[in-house]
């Protein structure tokens, strides 16, 4: 899954650095991000860092396992 290149130079301050923080999180495309179709994840969360990104319904959501344990934030568009 490759994100969607967007220029951010219109926008403001803070979302700007949200989108460098982003891009750093995600190391420029070098971690891979698995996809659902089910509300969360249906396996444990391993202990090495994974991302799962969750689409059920109208509802989005990033699942980031840590230390076997499942977090996640939602997502909505602006």
């Amino acid at each position: 899954m490759k994100l969607q290149d967007v220029d951010l130079t219109k926008e403001s301050l803070p979302v700007q650095e949200l989108g460098d923080d982003v891009r750093r999180l995600l190391n420029n495309g070098l971690y891979e991000i698995q996809s659902t179709a089910s509300s969360e994840p249906d396996f444990a969360a391993p202990l090495e860092t994974t991302f799962v990104l969750s689409i059920y319904g109208s509802q989005r959501r990033l699942y980031v396992s840590l230390n076997g344990a499942w977090f996640y934030s939602t997502l909505t568009a602006l």
